[in-house]
């Protein structure tokens, strides 16, 4: 018979079935009870248990943990390895934090690792856990989800072409283990869902194409793309003088036109051929910007590191702050990083076009080539201005100026080979949804550059209620955790040895004092549940190994008199490769959800 205590298995963390003493997975974890052969009945203790995977990699704010990734390059760019949580400072809005939580992620390309490994490895983002050991007892990192998204209808074709040789390199050699890879454009005409088949997503590269149209005027005045925007919405500016200085050389000079009729007619006329130019590429910009969003909302729902890559030649956002404030907001409070690609590189075209000197002559002619020469740089600037402002408001990259574009797009795309996962606890925050502006600083001699998220936003009071941490988030934040937590007494011990199959690893003794703890009563039955969960960690704060178990009791009376006397052990081994470790040893209760945690340094040999 199963004793089943429903109104307490509603509050199990993680929906183990109801199993006998003895039902666990063999080999993994075993929980002792040194009192076992007191004629403890087998509807009393009932254990089951499983490797110890994370079920969250976020953090959430409500459990008082501020999540940041950081990558840290040298003054030559190398990213830098080796790093301890004592090497980084946290500043909230200028106020130094404590660094409460540290782990290491390392990443190696897939083509590397099949080239130096004796056996096939699965496909990149294949369904493998993330936190799982290998052989050797290295974690593969968490999952990856990484949403490639192409604007055709910015991009010219021969950018386009560049942009896809380079894609096609990081696929063929960038991808890791863990890696899910999504493609999209702007134009939606080339879509694939997050998948794990390299080759997909190579097929949909080679069908992408440019649809981007050429805004010019392309006649005298001649009007950019920028000097439209700018005229559209600011007639007074240099730009509209520019113009109109040029559309009353080119139309109203000859003896024909001349006359205060024609030149009042170029004023309405610039304004129209501004217009007609501007509207219609706000209209794609919008489009632009929407599709992004939509990007932004996909990848928001996945699990894991998010990361968007957007390559574009750039695409005129005047007028659309709000826009371009809302999608970096919402990439931002889903902790996903956008990294950009300038699509062209670096551009040298000869900004005159041969036409001043063509068309126009004399004031007219010196007025447009000093203004086309003043406003070269700052056209090009704005046409990008929305993609730095993503990538520096979310903690991204900005690739721009440079022709190296498949060395660009390995950089925004592929994993850094090193990355620091920190948490921090705002010590006095606010339910107010205020943006908290962050800093992360290296405190080691020389010059180091620190990619991480700038800023989060605090939750508000709706939302706290909304996304309150499950039971998995609060355990695992406990486990990744460094401090003591004693809502109940326990203790542990531990011992190395290697086991009969040659193997090394570490018993875990853990005794609880059940004394104290709440105990609901159903049937003269005293019924809880208990949380086991015991966790390796290297230098680097990289969890090398877990295992968990779940006790439920129902006990009878004189059983929880003796176990109240006694207590309750759990006997775990832990398999790992000889070395230094920290063990975090946390257990849990259900029914109030009190929770008590040590940690130790231990020697595996």
């Amino acid at each position: 018979m199963c004793f089943r205590q429903h109104n307490v298995r509603d509050l199990l963390r993680r929906g183990r079935p109801c199993l006998g003493v003895g039902a666990a997975w063999a080999g993994l974890l075993l929980l002792t009870l040194p009192i076992v052969a007191q004629s403890i009945g087998p509807d009393e203790v009932r254990v089951s248990s499983r490797p110890y995977l994370p079920q969250s990699q976020i953090l959430h704010a409500e459990a008082r943990l501020v999540r940041i990734d950081a990558v840290v390059r040298d003054n030559k760019g190398r990213i830098v390895s080796g790093l301890k949580p004592e090497n980084f400072t946290i500043f909230d809005d200028g106020k130094k934090q404590t660094v409460a939580t540290f782990e290491v992620q390392t990443h190696t390309p897939l083509a590397v690792l099949q080239a130096n490994a004796a056996t096939p490895l699965p496909a990149a983002g294949g369904q493998r856990p993330a936190t799982q050991p290998t052989a050797n007892g290295t974690p593969h990192p968490r999952p990856r989800y990484v949403a490639l998204y192409f604007d055709d209808l910015h991009t010219k074709s021969g950018d386009m072409r560049h942009v896809q040789l380079a894609a096609e390199n990081f696929i063929r050699t960038g991808l890791s283990a863990g890696d899910q890879i999504a493609l999209f454009t702007a134009a939606s005409s080339v879509t694939v869902d997050f998948t794990a088949d390299a080759s997909q997503v190579l097929d949909a590269l080679a069908n992408l194409r440019s649809r981007a149209r050429v805004f010019d005027s392309g006649t005298c005045p001649r009007i950019t793309p920028h000097d439209a925007y700018m005229i559209a919405n600011f007639p007074n500016s240099d730009a509209y003088r520019v113009a109109l200085a040029a559309a009353d050389q080119c139309n109203c000079e000859d003896q024909a036109n001349d006359g205060p009729t024609c030149y009042e007619q170029q004023e309405r006329l610039v304004l129209i051929q501004a217009k007609q130019i501007w509207e219609p590429m706000k209209e794609l910009s919008e489009n632009t910007l929407e599709t992004i969003q939509g990007v932004v909302d996909y990848l928001a729902k996945k699990p894991g590191e998010r990361v968007l890559v957007l390559a574009s030649s750039g695409f005129l956002t005047g007028t659309l702050e709000v826009k371009v404030d809302e999608v970096m907001d919402n990439a931002l409070r889903s902790g996903i990083v956008v990294n950009a690609l300038d699509a062209k590189g670096l551009y040298m075209e000869d900004p005159s076009h041969g036409r001043i000197q063509n068309e126009l002559h004399g004031g007219a002619a010196n007025q447009e080539a000093v203004h086309e020469a003043e406003s070269f740089r700052p056209d090009l600037m704005s046409m990008t201005a929305a993609m730095a402002d993503f990538a520096v408001g979310t903690g991204g990259r900005f690739f721009h100026d440079r022709n190296d574009l498949d060395a660009g797009f390995y950089s925004l795309a592929a994993a850094p080979e090193t990355e620091y996962l920190l948490g921090f606890a705002p010590e006095s925050e606010k339910s107010n949804g205020a943006y908290h502006k962050l800093k992360v600083e290296v405190n080691l001699p020389g010059k180091f550059d620190v990619q991480a998220r700038p800023g989060y936003f605090a939750p508000t009071k709706e939302t706290e209620e909304a996304n309150q941490p499950s039971a998995e988030e609060k355990i695992d934040a406990e486990v990744r955790g460094s401090g003591e937590k004693s809502d109940f007494p326990l203790s542990i011990a531990e011992q190395a040895r290697i086991a009969n199959n040659g193997v090394h690893e570490l018993s875990v003794q853990t005794r609880v004092d059940i004394h104290a703890m709440p105990f609901a009563r159903q049937q003269n039955r005293r019924v809880d549940m208990l949380t086991f969960v015991a966790a390796l960690f290297d230098a680097q704060g990289r969890m090398v190994t877990g295992k968990e178990a779940q006790m439920e009791l129902a006990l009878k009376p004189e059983t929880f008199e003796r176990f109240s006397k006694s207590g309750i052990d759990g006997g775990m081994s832990l398999e790992a490769p000889p070395g230094a470790y920290r063990l975090r040893v946390v257990v849990e209760e259900a029914l109030r959800g009190e929770m008590s945690a040590m940690s130790r340094n231990v020697q595996v040999q």
